[in-house]
């Protein structure tokens, strides 16, 4: 279109986005995808160094004018659009703004972080030029949320990556800590697999996530179980954890989106979890087997199941990440466009 820039100049806001958790991994994977496109040049508003809470604590301590608006701030004022990409924004974001909404199950916890953080989200989302809901669900309790924001919710997905098929052996089942989160139900998890160990003549042995997180009573009886936790692992050993498990055993009840869901399905791996759950749909594929209720016994019969079924290939029908990318550029311009001086309101 002329007299539009050939490359855009986009800030990614991503304060929250603490190293292996799935926003983290959405910011990564979407940064990327941007910069391959040749038509975003993007910037990261993030603390130096590692990540993990002493970080985030840093950036957002030195937020400084960015919490009132990136516009204000000397550091991030040159941009056509900023984009908040970890659930947090600023309170008067502009109009050139996107901010992708992830989850609202802020407003279903009494925890003094997340009543802090709904708040913060609440009045940038109010401002912003555009959301982004990334599920089908999300964008449904956005509407209801926010029915001023109207006309301006679009929904793009996480993308999927196009994964060769695993070919070494599948050798573990694969779960996820939590620690004291309810949401996770780390001892369903347990006394499921302790079910599973007892009833098969040869079970696979487990290996537990734990970035998110054990309490020590779940430390113990997971050691009881021979279970090896896995405390701080990089992408590319959770995707190699991943394509080598025999199955994902997942009970936790509710998700923003369901990332480990997603990226199981990516590697052709069978995931165990509650028919309820409160996750995106899009994620909940071809290779899930879904279990009823809470009883140990039936979890333990449907990792079973899901083991002797084996890895189930062309899982789900998301758009890969160049397809998300393409989406979220369309958006930039858009916005760019209404942000500039004079466009019409």
């Amino acid at each position: 279109m002329v007299g539009e820039p050939p490359t855009l100049s986009v800030l990614l806001d991503s304060r929250l986005a603490a190293r292996g958790l799935g926003i983290a991994t959405f910011t990564d994977r979407l940064s990327a995808v941007l910069e391959d496109s040749g038509e975003v040049r993007v910037g990261r508003w993030q603390a130096g160094g590692d990540w993990g809470w002493r970080a985030r604590l840093a950036t957002m301590g030195r937020s400084g004018l960015f919490d009132l608006s990136p516009r204000l701030d000397p550091r991030t004022s040159s941009f056509d659009v900023v984009h908040f990409v970890s659930n947090l924004g600023s309170l008067r974001p502009g109009r050139a703004s996107v901010f992708t909404v992830h989850d609202l199950l802020y407003r279903r916890s009494r925890r003094a972080r997340d009543v802090v953080l709904g708040f913060l989200l609440e009045r940038s989302v109010a401002r912003v030029g555009w959301v982004v809901a990334v599920s089908a669900r999300t964008a449904s309790e956005v509407a209801v949320a926010f029915p001023a924001l109207q006309g301006r919710v679009a929904v793009i997905p996480h993308g999927q990556r196009r994964l060769p098929p695993p070919t070494g052996e599948r050798i573990h089942v694969l779960a996820f800590g939590g620690g004291g989160d309810p949401r996770k139900r780390v001892d369903l998890m347990i006394a499921s697999y302790r079910r599973y160990r007892e009833s098969d003549p040869d079970p696979r042995p487990l290996v537990v996530l734990a970035r998110a997180g054990l309490t020590s009573p779940q430390r113990q009886a997971l050691e009881s179980l021979g279970a090896r936790p896995v405390e701080h692992a990089p992408p590319t050993e959770v995707d190699q954890l991943v394509a080598q498990a025999a199955v994902v055993l997942y009970p936790s009840e509710a998700e923003g989106f369901g990332l480990p869901i997603l990226e199981a399905g990516e590697a052709g791996t069978p995931v165990v979890m509650d028919r309820a759950a409160d996750v995106a749909t899009e994620v909940v594929g071809r290779h899930c087997v879904l279990v009823d209720g809470t009883d140990p016994s039936a979890w333990s019969a449907a990792l079973r199941r899901a083991i002797a079924a084996g890895p189930v290939a062309d899982a789900l029908d998301l758009p890969d990440w160049a397809e998300v990318a393409r989406r979220y550029v369309a958006l930039y311009r858009e916005v760019a466009r209404a942000g500039r001086p004079g466009a019409p309101r």
